[in-house]
């Protein structure tokens, strides 16, 4: 008699164990019908279609062409972003210099870092800035 309440008693555990599982098993699936929405705008942010630049001297000049002797249109400082929008090698003295155009004007290579994103050029640029 005591052995089939022991036997009992384990089937009893057993079963409980087995019927909490399951409950709690379907209890955590649920039908979300609603679904997420994605934020597209910080999939723009990625985009590598156009490079940007983060100015890494303490103080640049844009030129009006890409030559150290043309005229100052703008001024940028270390860490300002901007976007490239055009590209040109020149030959001066031997050296070859490449010059990055932005909506300011341009720069030579050496007054900036080039990104692949804009959240690639606003990391440096807080870097930079530190």
């Amino acid at each position: 008699m005591k052995t089939s309440m022991k036997t009992i008693n384990k089937l009893n555990r057993i079963l409980f164990s087995v019927f909490f599982c399951v409950f709690f098993f379907f209890s955590s699936c649920k039908i979300n019908r609603a679904g997420k929405v994605a934020d597209l705008n910080k999939i723009d942010r990625l985009a590598t279609s156009s490079e940007w630049a983060v100015i890494s001297s303490p103080y640049a000049a844009f030129r009006a062409s890409s030559s150290l002797g043309a005229d100052v249109l703008a001024h940028g400082r270390q860490g300002d972003v901007c976007e490239v929008r055009g590209k040109k090698l020149e030959k001066n003295n031997n050296k070859v210099i490449l010059w990055y155009h932005f909506d300011e004007g341009w720069l030579s290579e050496d007054d900036i870092y080039i990104c692949t994103n804009i959240m690639q050029a606003e990391k440096a640029s807080a870097d930079m800035l530190k």
